[in-house]
């Protein structure tokens, strides 16, 4: 049932996105975010500069648009991006492939062309079916097989996921959707190993660097490594010997993941002088001010709001069920302090966007609350009946209203209550 369940969203996907495309409900698929984290490619493998000045040049006038967050660096003027190289990293292949096309059919070779656009579109929409095939392997570790499948659908339409598969999918949510579902499964099958594990502890080191280099501050995420099955005293004692007997595996997870990220390193250093910057330049935290109420619950971006059913997934948890319990803790600091740069950020909102897109990094673990949470109402009839009514309600809704952002109905950032209530469920 999950197995057809994750091809009829892999099918939705790719028909999302030419629906999407085909329609002119949305601009080129390489636009703000997109831009930035894109631009490397054709910086590296068209321009051979890997400083961005000749795609600047050649693209505009010598000067990125305030849009790109591709900023000059006081004292050096190297141009330094807001965004990392991860997302960029994981498109080449597309691009690549969109080079060989663009040279057979004699269309302009810049990068910006059509085959290079619809690369990098269907790149973000790769990534998330990847994502969510992968979070098919990890629910069947813990979950009967229809609660993975009704996981699979409610993580893609009953929350923003399925918005950022089709409509943004260059932006690096895509991309953190599915590092961050495969760092829950190679931490699992690496933990739970009962013999020396040095291929897992080289792809969980590669996976860690990856989450790095597609947002810096994701490096959060990894705080599931240690704390995975760690419920008490007694367990952290044991997860602590456990890490000393597997120090060898460790030297391999950090070493390999510091090399994934010097790449980066040696772009901040030529452009700044510096391994480490602030790439958003004067732009940062408001730590004493978080808008916590916002980016939780208000219509503005609040993520409860705009998907409630992730309250679900937070129910989950908190039935401390064996679905969760190994990453619960993990969970609940990652959930927490994300959540608090998330409201800490000077553009709260996170700009453009339907719902609030700083959350979907977190829906693998979110979707490990949800199957818990199905899983325990299919336990009783009655209980299933009225969990399935509601969830087929919420994830309409929740799509009515996607639909709405694609028709411009709803606006792309403030929204009111006077304005949600005037468009309530019209989707014109």
């Amino acid at each position: 049932m999950s197995k057809r369940a994750w091809l009829a969203a892999a099918l939705l996907c790719v028909a999302g996105y030419v629906f999407v495309y085909a329609t002119g409900r949305a601009g080129p698929p390489i636009r703000s975010d997109g831009f930035s984290h894109y631009v490397y490619l054709p910086a590296w493998f068209i321009y051979g500069d890997p400083s961005l000045s000749a795609v600047a040049n050649d693209c505009c006038g010598g000067e990125f648009p305030p849009f790109t967050a591709i900023i000059r660096w006081p004292g050096t003027h190297g141009w330094v991006n807001a965004h990392p190289i991860g997302v960029a990293i994981l498109q080449t292949p597309f691009f690549l492939a969109a080079h060989a096309l663009t040279a057979w059919t004699n269309l302009s070779p810049d990068g910006f062309t059509l085959y290079y656009q619809h690369a990098a579109g269907l790149a973000g929409t790769f990534w998330i079916v990847a994502g969510l095939l992968v979070m098919r392997a990890l629910l069947l570790r813990r979950v009967s097989d229809g609660a993975a499948a009704v996981t699979l659908i409610v993580l893609l339409f009953g929350t923003n996921l399925y918005h950022y598969a089709t409509f943004d999918s260059a932006y690096s949510h895509a991309y953190s959707f599915f590092l961050v579902a495969s760092l829950l499964l190679v931490t699992e099958r690496w933990s739970t190993a009962r013999e020396p594990d040095f291929r897992g502890a080289l792809l969980l080191g590669l996976v860690a660097g990856l989450i790095v280099l597609t947002r810096h501050t994701n490096a959060l995420f990894l705080v599931v490594v240690p704390f995975y099955g760690v419920t008490g005293l007694t367990s952290g004692r044991a997860a602590i010997t456990r890490f000393w007997d597997r120090r060898r595996e460790l030297a391999v997870i950090a070493a390999v993941a510091m090399l994934t990220i010097v790449p980066q390193l040696a772009i901040y250093y030529q452009a700044t002088g510096r391994l480490l910057v602030n790439s958003y330049g004067e732009l940062g935290f408001t730590f004493l001010t978080p808008h916590l109420w916002g980016v939780l619950f208000s219509v503005t971006k609040g993520a409860f709001f705009w998907s409630p059913l992730l309250l679900a997934g937070i129910a989950g948890y908190a039935m401390q069920g064996e679905a969760t319990r190994p990453f619960a803790l993990g969970a609940a600091i990652v959930f927490a302090v994300d959540t608090y740069l998330i409201a800490s950020w000077w553009d709260w909102q996170f700009g453009g966007s339907y719902g609030h897109r700083g959350f979907v990094d977190l829906l693998p673990l979110f979707g490990l609350g949800l199957a818990a949470f199905f899983e325990w109402s299919a336990a009783r009839v009655t209980r299933q009946r009225a969990v399935a009514i509601a969830t087929v309600a919420l994830v309409a809704l929740s799509s009515v209203q996607m639909l709405q952002y694609w028709n411009g109905v709803l606006p792309v950032s403030d929204m009111t209550w006077d304005q949600y209530r005037a468009v309530f469920l019209r989707l014109r």
